[in-house]
């Protein structure tokens, strides 16, 4: 597989582009777990910790995903837009089954902050690549 026909590649397999978009998304998530845990510790309330942590993997994930998952460059500002549309959705979607986790289950705040995150990433992934990457 030569390097040189990866965009193309990607444009093809959808599943080629989920396995970039959670390699990326990986950046994203990890920044997101540092700035929860950090905020965490700080005493910060784990909604408002999931917030933070959230919104700056956000940034991280979509200048990764802009450029090696849907090799695009153009409408950036539009694009981040959007990405932060499907961010909302995945937080709302995060933050609703944390709570039902942690209030009414008595789960570990970072226990249940991983076990949203397939759900969120599945979400999310579908917003993105049918709206944020196509127009």
């Amino acid at each position: 597989m030569a390097l040189d026909n990866l965009p193309t590649m990607m444009k093809k397999s959808s599943v080629m582009q989920f396995i970039f978009y959670c390699a990326c998304g990986g950046a994203g998530v990890a920044s997101d777990l540092l700035i929860f845990y950090v905020t965490l510790l700080c005493g910060v309330w784990y909604q408002i910790a999931n917030l933070i942590g959230y919104l700056f993997g956000t940034v991280v994930s979509f200048f990764l995903n802009r450029k090696i998952t849907f090799n695009v460059r153009d409408k950036v500002f539009i694009r981040l837009a959007f990405f932060m549309g499907a961010a909302l959705v995945g937080f709302i979607t995060s933050a609703l089954l944390m709570w039902l986790m942690i209030d009414f289950l008595s789960v570990d705040a970072k226990i249940a902050k991983l076990l949203t995150l397939p759900a969120v990433i599945i979400i999310q992934f579908s917003i993105n690549r049918r709206i944020t990457f196509k127009i």
